[in-house]
């Protein structure tokens, strides 16, 4: 098995979340997420439904994941979505380091242009 060392000022949370209009009703999990190179890699699911109706789960699932990050040169991390990935997502790097960051992948289904808006 191989050491995995990771430097601790580069480690965060990856937030990421739908902003289509289907966001709380069409599932996306699990979703996989994988750092190349390494042995990390991660499974998510959703948060727990979002509606009681009566004494029954309503099944409206706000698609929002959040992941453990680590963000030193050069990473490059594979989400892998079992479901189709939403058109529009937010993207969310909280961490202690100003300077952390990472290629993210995203393998969508579609021969689409994609857009990149940061900050706004």
């Amino acid at each position: 098995m191989n050491a995995y060392i990771c430097q601790a000022d580069k480690l965060g949370i990856l937030l990421f979340e739908s902003e289509d209009d289907d966001k709380l009703d069409r599932s996306m999990q699990p979703i996989y997420v994988a750092k190349q190179e390494t042995e990390m890699s991660n499974k998510l699911n959703s948060m727990m439904d979002h509606v009681w109706d009566g004494f029954y789960s309503g099944q409206i699932r706000m698609s929002r994941f959040g992941a453990v990050f680590e963000g030193s040169r050069r990473s490059v991390y594979d989400l892998t979505f079992t479901g189709t990935p939403a058109k529009k997502m937010k993207f969310t790097l909280n961490g202690l380091s100003r300077t952390m960051g990472a290629t993210i992948r995203i393998a969508y289904p579609g021969a689409e242009s994609r857009s990149i808006v940061k900050d706004g």
